[in-house]
């Protein structure tokens, strides 16, 4: 990957919010022109941190260090009101409840239109209903007169892309994008979050739905990210103990319940010495809970490294 072809490249960013979680530890990923990268893990495992990091929607207060490039600004360095130029225009950003997103005073038109007020214009005549209707809203013509209510969860999804893509943006964030929807129409907006993006990054839980849709998976566990490949190697062949769990405890109709992970992850506002998996991890050597592991060959696992 070329870096004029890097959309995102955050580099040892470390973030602790103000009530001295470190919720992000060192970690640093890349997302190319083209490329579709998800982060997975537990509530709290750092991905949605990533997303606000990105956004610049940190609590005030935060300590953040590192950087966290999109589009060649250097976001962690920007003013509020140069951040906030970014959003919608070289950033986009779908969140996790389309009903949350949206005023439910306003009709689904001025809703979606506001993509464009917020930068200072109007739409182009015509366009929310063109762009509704290319993300397969039938009779858009009739329906944005309606409030965000009136409309389902499939539907105001798609409407909430097509706000977040208006721009063309660089990158498109979408958080938890599918966690409200069954998993066909889950399956359609993840087709309609790759056919409207230039790069995109999901936050999500569901390995196996996006690992149909993205490229590669990031794995995060306790702000760290412990694996980080290829979508289909990881749902084949996860190599990390943490993955392994993550995808063992994972439930699927007309399959066996899934295997809980014991344990809990450990208190981020404390430090932490070794692996922080250790506790937690079947296969974890003396010295796991003592040095740190780095990431080699995308897997950070002493145990894993060391038999090749």
């Amino acid at each position: 990957m070329t870096n004029a072809s890097v959309v995102l490249d955050i580099a040892t960013l470390d973030v602790t919010y103000p009530n001295g979680t470190n919720a992000l530890r060192g970690v640093s990923l890349r997302v190319g022109t083209g490329e579709r990268l998800a982060v997975i893990g537990e509530s709290g495992c750092g991905k949605t941190t990533i997303a606000r990091t990105i956004l610049g929607l940190l609590p005030s207060g935060s300590r953040v260090a590192g950087s966290a490039i999109v589009a060649g600004s250097d976001v962690l360095a920007l003013s509020e009101r140069s951040h906030r130029r970014l959003r919608g225009t070289t950033i986009g950003y779908v969140a996790q409840s389309p009903y949350d997103a949206m005023n439910p005073l306003w009709s689904v038109e001025r809703n979606v239109a506001e993509a464009w007020r917020a930068v200072g214009c109007q739409p182009p005549t015509g366009h929310v209903v063109a762009a509704l209707e290319r993300l397969g809203i039938n009779d858009a013509a009739a329906r944005i007169r309606q409030r965000p209510f009136a409309w389902s969860g499939g539907m105001l999804q798609r409407a909430a892309i097509a706000a977040a893509t208006a721009h063309r943006p660089a990158l498109l964030v979408a958080d938890e994008p599918t966690s409200a929807l069954d998993a066909e129409l889950a399956s359609d907006i993840l087709e309609l979050l790759d056919s409207t993006s230039v790069a995109l990054l999901i936050i999500t839980h569901d390995v196996h739905l996006v690992a149909q849709h993205v490229h590669r998976i990031v794995v995060c566990y306790a702000g760290r990210i412990v694996e980080d490949r290829a979508a289909l190697d990881i749902c084949e062949q996860p190599r990390h103990p943490y993955t392994r769990a993550l995808l063992a405890a994972r439930i699927e109709p007309g399959r066996p319940l899934g295997v809980p992970l014991d344990g809990d992850p450990p208190d981020l506002s404390q430090p932490i010495v070794g692996c922080s998996f250790a506790p937690r991890c079947p296969v974890a050597v003396e010295r796991c809970l003592t040095e740190q592991p780095g990431l080699v060959d995308g897997v950070a696992c002493h145990v894993v490294n060391d038999r090749g």
